[in-house]
């Protein structure tokens, strides 16, 4: 049943039913007056219900919420003891325990070189932090901007003392390193993104080595002035890599439009070779046959073998030639034409018979 129930009669404060809105001044009040009419030290039940309101203060004050993309680390007695997800939660109160929040999602930036102000990436220039020496002695003034996400809270914020400090010190340091490895001439235009690679893996070992707990996302150079004494010779050198490189692109193509065409005539070749080949093996196969058929037929039949082959050899030997036949005692010279005479072929003259021989 209710404090307030009207079967009790009145509430807990005294008020009987019905007796209009809650007043919390006149409770007051009414408490304050209690107090008053005991001289001396206040009754028991004060400081217990002061002592449970200021336990309870204090303990509600160990909520705390994740915001989303953000961790918490949570410590208890100075200690860090675990990462915390996003969400609403509750830990002991401080001093006993408390929570450092860091963001997860967001990229954060640091400056080597100028400090940044209005914009991401402009600023103030540091020329001692920007002054690096290069492989070939000479001088040039480097700002660039790393590009960091945190992975690991716990190290990210115990693991080193000052975070954005050490990556800072640390990106300058590789930088040197790459730098004082490097000519003037590899300090501009296109030839930077070697550098930057080179810088971004050197710093992500480093930072590994002190477990910091971050993953460097990119580094970029924002500008890189070289001394004015070297900088025509900087500007020959790279218009003298431009036309390398376009050199290059035209004897590509031209290979390109060449090796084709001789591999195409190489393999036209090979095939004329293979058809060759198949030819006259094929013609000395067949007259290998050829020879070991008459042989088969020479060893039965040797005399008659070689009268054939001798008419098939007169045969081919008379078939295109000029014939002339002699008879036995006369001069006169007979000409049988074996063949027709080509258009450009005279015919030989006939000597006239002597007397008292025969015609």
């Amino acid at each position: 049943m209710g404090w307030n129930d009207p079967g009790r009669g009145q509430d807990p404060w005294g008020r009987k039913s019905g007796a209009g809105p809650f007043d919390l001044d006149a409770i007051i009040q009414r408490l304050w007056r209690r107090l008053r009419r005991h001289r001396g030290a206040p009754p028991r039940w004060v400081f217990g219900v002061t002592g449970f309101a200021v336990i309870a203060g204090w303990l509600v004050t160990g909520f705390y919420s994740v915001p989303q993309g953000d961790r918490a680390v949570l410590l208890e007695m100075g200690r860090a003891t675990r990462v915390v997800r996003p969400g609403a939660h509750w830990r002991w109160p401080t001093p006993l325990a408390s929570d450092r929040v860091v963001s997860i999602r967001q990229v954060h930036v640091v400056a080597v070189g100028y400090r940044p102000m209005s914009k991401l990436y402009e600023g103030e220039p540091a020329p001692a932090e920007a002054a690096m020496l290069t492989g070939d002695q000479g001088v040039v003034r480097l700002q660039f901007a790393v590009q960091y996400r945190i992975v690991d809270p716990r190290r990210y914020l115990f693991n080193i003392d000052h975070p954005r400090k050490t990556i800072t010190r640390a990106a300058e340091a590789v930088m040197r390193q790459a730098v004082a490895d490097s000519p003037s001439s590899d300090l501009g235009g296109s030839q930077q993104r070697p550098l930057e690679a080179s810088t971004k893996a050197g710093l992500q070992r480093l930072l590994d080595r002190y477990r910091a707990g971050v993953h460097i996302v990119a580094i970029k150079i924002q500008k890189a002035t070289p001394p004015k004494t070297v900088l025509a010779a900087i500007e020959k050198v790279v218009r003298a890599r431009e036309d390398v490189k376009r050199y290059m692109s035209e004897a590509q193509a031209y290979s390109d439009s060449v090796i084709p065409k001789a591999r195409s005539d190489g393999a036209t070749q090979v095939d004329r070779a293979y058809a060759y080949r198949a030819r006259v093996v094929a013609k000395a196969e067949a007259n290998s046959a050829r020879f070991l058929a008459l042989a088969r037929i020479y060893a039965r039949a040797p005399f008659v073998t070689r009268e054939r082959l001798l008419i098939d050899a007169m045969t081919q030997v008379y078939r295109k030639a000029h014939k002339v036949v002699l008879s036995g005692g006369s001069h006169a010279v007979i000409h049988i034409p074996m063949a027709p005479p080509t258009p450009a072929a005279v015919a030989p003259k006939v000597s006239e018979p002597k007397a008292g021989g025969r015609p």
